[in-house]
């Protein structure tokens, strides 16, 4: 069983669930917080041109064309990019991660900021784009990367990497086909990004503002 696949299957079907989840801003924890650690961090970097991979319906391309830079985006689901493309002007495909680590997306040139919101979860996939990130990047370019915080399987006594099973709960009974996801420990993800050409990586927790629980953790990543 592709457990890759399996993630793209579920997401297909799930996508127009998805878009209407968004669009009446249904997950508490990117309402409160997550959503505008992210739009802060990017923007830190005064970017001039941002790729947004694993763009999605294209909330956060939205976001940053309304601050005046220029956005591309890619995602592998149709039905998001198309979305995308109806709500922002801008650069935007239909393409995997593979697509774009075997180098079959031409772009209009390099960026100086790219940026992964919640959409890492594969194992082979993550690995082989994060490998490739480094030539899509400006000289002194940024990644920023924001993922769940690994220190919550701690708590469930399971803080090992590996592929841990996954569901929608808590998100509407529309939402169907789970999928298994590949975590990685905060250490596992500070090597992997070193592995793959960053030589400046550091991390910053996103905590909820009421309970101080672990949300998110945001790398921000240079190659020099």
């Amino acid at each position: 069983m592709d457990k890759e696949k399996n993630i793209i299957d579920s997401w297909q079907v799930n996508a127009a669930s998805w878009i209407n989840l968004i669009a009446r801003d249904g997950i508490e924890s990117r309402k409160l917080i997550t959503n505008r650690a992210i739009v802060e961090a990017v923007c830190s970097a005064e970017p001039r041109h941002v790729l947004d991979i694993g763009c999605g319906e294209g909330w956060l391309v939205k976001e940053l064309a309304g601050k005046g830079i220029a956005v591309a985006g890619v995602d592998v689901i149709p039905e998001l990019i198309e979305q995308t493309k109806a709500r922002v002007p801008g650069f935007f495909v239909t393409a995997s991660y593979e697509d774009l680590a075997a180098g079959r997306v031409s772009f209009p040139g390099k960026f100086d900021t790219i940026v992964v919101n919640f959409a890492l979860i594969g194992k082979t996939s993550t690995e082989e784009l994060l490998h490739y990130i480094p030539s899509l990047l400006k000289e002194k370019g940024y990644l920023f990367i924001q993922t769940l915080h690994p220190y919550n399987r701690k708590a469930q006594e399971d803080y090992t990497s590996g592929w841990k099973q996954g569901s929608w709960d808590g998100l509407g009974e529309q939402f169907t086909q789970p999928y298994e996801w590949y975590f990685r420990t905060l250490e596992d993800w500070l090597e992997l990004l070193k592995v793959s050409g960053f030589k400046k990586v550091s991390a910053t927790d996103i905590l909820h503002p009421h309970s101080g629980q672990h949300l998110s953790v945001i790398f921000e990543c240079r190659v020099q």
